[in-house]
């Protein structure tokens, strides 16, 4: 294949004598994917800003196999964005500092001999394989990918090396030995030191490895002269630390080109070690003791570098410490400790606000009981919803989920099905009246209940639950548990006036009799499709309520096809495979909106969705359903599932409606300022939303029957980089509530960990306790020196540095 022709591009002067070095002087195209870029050209060097430049330039035009014969040039491969498809860098001469740097993902870089220092700096993804030896600085402060060396590291190679919990930790691989102060500052990552042939017998990681490293893992082979032993604790590997050995030489030989030494370092386990520091608990409970710095100077730093350190011989006073640093009102910032400032995302995210962060708090403290009796005060029907059928928001949001698992909010949720009901306060006299039993209305009665107001219930049917005890199968929805909260609401609600049709009569008595009016009927009235045939389908609404009610659907061997693919036609089509359908298909008019363990379940039985599909008619006498693209679908059974609307025969026309719907404000409150509306007749939503919308408007009208201000929970939610993930550790096979408390991090709230205090070199931290049993941090004005490391420690993301004003 004849060479790619290449336009000339004009570049900047280089060279002795000025003469242009081109793009097209220095790449050579061998085919479309392939070029050769030179780094010198007649005894010219290519400055490594003009090299870049041709590096990129050719990855822009379709390179995606460079080969460059580098002239000491610095940076090379580094900083390609990635293609969608791999790009391999191979590099032949002399290779100057910072090969790799910022690498990122996609990019393979092979150097077929040493590097100068900084190679694979601050790399991003890139997986750079050297053939010969790294000199100093190798892999520092990489927070992904993968660095294999022939060879040896020279000093401080993985310098404050990081770890992303969202991706891969970042390997080194060295198969010699490396020199002096390796993995200082380490914050993550894995390293290996093979120890083949080492250059220092006497120590495979050099001189003081270690020193200051709070994260990653170690794993070495051969002797080793000391360590750094108040950071980190060298430890015999495990059987999992062995396997992944054993896993992963494999590649790194290969990549190397020294695959006949996998036996001999894959010989024995007892010939491996591994090096991890410190958690910040064991930290805690080893308690190295402060010293001054006068103290430090003499014992500690003088005897590593010599009296009066590096420059002893300019100085010729007596060393004193220069007061530069300033307290009190000449700092420029001061640390706050802004504890629940913001709302954790468990809590914020959850439309009833269940605090679970404080939840495991209690439980952390020995309260299991307090802990699980809290949620009584948020919800009335916690197992069901919350341990059953909620999609738990909260979960979805929780920070834990970063690090492996959300905390398992439904545990909590179940672990409330035996608490008996809450005592109720003395009565105030006020009363208010519900209309509709769902989880709506259970919800606000409920609320008002404890808090000592008469609620008295209407609700049209002969059951209280709504669509939860009408329209959730039973394979997602254990009825036992659900009837079993029923009976303690019961307790607390006990005027619910059960088959109790409201009309437009009977709201205008009710309007009268009570202080305050609530609709919350819900949606009961299926929307309807008018196509042709559409009078031979039946609405989901109607299949779940009938199976639900115990009326049984012969559809053995049937074809049934579900209008509507979300959550409610994935459970419809759960139902009726278990009615006996031979077939089920959910069609829609759009992507299908399901989600959560409806959609697994509906996948896990065989439902099959279509979409984009619009309903043209249905002919019974066929059984065959046409859409407008002009295909069919077999369909014995046609069910539609679009959703439902709410009756609201009952209420009056001065009570404004949208299209169907209850109009309400911020407050909940319809065009009449003695009724509200929530739940599914203001819009339809999940069952936890209803709940929660009782709860807040519970609270609204105490506040206006009582006469008291009305609080409403307004922080925002903390953001996650304000919470210091790595101070956690992965969990696995968490079997009981108090591990799950455990595994919190109690997202902007303390706990009480003392990290901060501990960390505070100046003692300006201290834990002060309060007469009601509460606690806080405080500050010292006189000895804080706004060094910030409270914050920059503290797990929780409670402490923020703040202007000094």
């Amino acid at each position: 294949m004849p060479a790619k022709k290449k336009e000339q591009k004009e570049m900047p002067k280089v060279g002795l004598h000025e003469s242009v070095i081109s793009y097209q002087d220095a790449v050579r195209w061998i085919d479309d994917r392939t070029v050769t870029i030179y780094g010198n050209i007649n005894g010219k060097r290519v400055p490594s800003r003009i090299l870049e430049e041709f590096i990129q330039e050719s990855v822009r035009d379709g390179a995606r196999n460079l080969h460059i014969y580098a002239d000491g040039q610095h940076g090379i491969g580094g900083r390609i964005y990635p293609q969608g498809e791999p790009i391999k860098i191979t590099i032949e001469g002399p290779v100057g500092q910072r090969c790799g740097s910022m690498g990122m993902f996609g990019t393979e870089i092979v150097v077929k001999g040493g590097v100068s220092d900084d190679v694979g700096w601050l790399n991003c993804g890139a997986k750079i394989t050297v053939l010969g030896d790294a000199t100093n600085g190798a892999w520092n402060a990489a927070a992904q990918g993968i660095l294999y060396v022939q060879g040896s590291g020279g000093a401080r190679c993985d310098t404050m090396t990081k770890h992303n919990p969202r991706f891969d930790p970042p390997q080194s691989w060295y198969l010699r030995d490396v020199g002096d102060s390796f993995a200082e500052f380490k914050a993550g990552g894995i390293a290996v030191v093979c120890g083949v042939n080492p250059r220092n017998s006497r120590s495979v990681l050099g001189y003081r490895p270690c020193v200051g490293m709070v994260g990653g893992v170690i794993y070495f082979r051969g002797r080793i002269d000391g360590y750094s032993e108040r950071d980190v604790k060298l430890l015999e590997i495990t059987e999992q630390d062995w396997q992944w050995l054993c896993e992963h030489l494999k590649p790194y030989l290969t990549a190397i080109e020294r695959v006949e030494l996998y036996d001999e370092l894959t010989k024995s386990p007892n010939e491996w070690h591994k090096l991890i520091p410190y958690t910040p608990q064991e930290r805690r409970q080893r308690r190295w003791f402060k010293v001054s710095m006068e103290e430090f100077r003499k014992n500690y730093w003088e005897k590593e570098v010599g009296k009066g350190g590096i420059f002893a011989e300019y100085i010729d006073h007596e060393p004193t410490i220069i007061p530069y640093i300033v307290t009190g009102e000449y700092r420029r910032y001061k640390p706050v400790w802004a504890n629940e400032k913001y709302a954790p995302p468990c809590a914020y995210s959850c439309p009833t606000h269940i605090p679970t962060h404080k939840r495991t708090a209690l439980i952390r403290l020995g309260k299991v009981k307090e802990a699980i009796e809290m949620v009584l005060e948020y919800s009335p029907l916690p197992a069901t919803v919350c341990g059953m059928i909620c999609p738990n928001l909260c979960m979805q949001a929780c920070t834990r989920g970063i690090i492996d698992m959300p905390i398992s909010v439904k545990e909590f949720g179940k672990a409330s099905l035996e608490l008996p009901a809450p005592k109720k306060p003395k009565p105030t006299g006020h009363k208010v009246a519900v209309i509709g039993a769902g989880p709506a209305g259970m919800s606000v009665a409920w609320q008002l209940s404890l808090k000592g107001h008469e609620v008295t219930i209407y609700e049209a049917t002969d059951k209280i639950g709504g669509k939860i005890e009408l329209c959730i199968p039973e394979h997602r929805l254990n009825k036992e548990i659900l009837h079993k909260e029923i009976e303690r609401f019961k307790e607390v609600v006990p005027d619910i006036r059960l088959n109790t049709k409201v009309t437009k009569e009977l709201f205008e008595e009710i309007l009268k009799e009570y202080e305050f009016v609530v609709i919350a009927v819900g949606a009961h009235k299926p929307r309807k499709i008018p196509f042709p045939g559409s009078e031979h389908t039946v609405s989901a609404y109607e299949f779940m309520r009938d199976i639900n009610r115990g009326k049984t659907y012969d559809l053995k061997g049937k074809k049934v096809v579900i209008i509507g693919a979300g959550n409610v036609g994935m459970d419809t089509g759960v139902e009726a495979f278990l009615c006996g359908a031979s077939s089920v298909v959910a069609v829609d008019i759009q992507k299908p909106a399901a989600f959560g363990a409806e959609f697994q379940y509906a996948k896990q039985r065989g439902v099959e969705i279509i979409w984009p599909k619009v309903t043209e008619k249905y002919v019974p006498e066929e059984k065959k359903i046409y859409f407008t693209d002009g295909t069919s679908l077999d369909a014995d059974f046609v069910i539609v599932a679009i959703g439902d609307m709410p009756d609201l025969d009952f209420v009056p026309h001065q009570i404004h409606t949208e299209r169907g719907w209850v109009v309400i404000n911020e407050f909940f409150q319809t065009s009449n300022p003695k009724v509200f509306a929530i739940g599914d007749v203001t819009g339809l939503g999940l069952v936890t939303h209803a709940i929660g919308h009782g709860r807040l408007l519970a609270e609204y009208l105490h506040g206006e029957l009582m006469h008291a201000p009305i609080t409403r929970d307004l922080r925002p939610r903390i953001p996650y980089e304000k919470v210091k993930i790595d101070y956690y550790e992965r969990c696995r096979a968490v079997t009981s509530l108090e591990q799950e408390a455990e595994r919190c991090l109690s997202c902007g709230s303390c706990r009480d960990c003392h990290m901060c205090e501990m960390t505070c070199y100046w003692g300006a931290i201290s834990r002060v306790e309060k007469p009601d049993g509460r606690y806080e941090y405080v500050v010292d004005e006189n000895k804080c020196i706004a060094c910030g490391f409270c914050v920059g420690i503290c797990p929780c993301g409670v402490w923020e540095m703040v202007e000094n004003i």
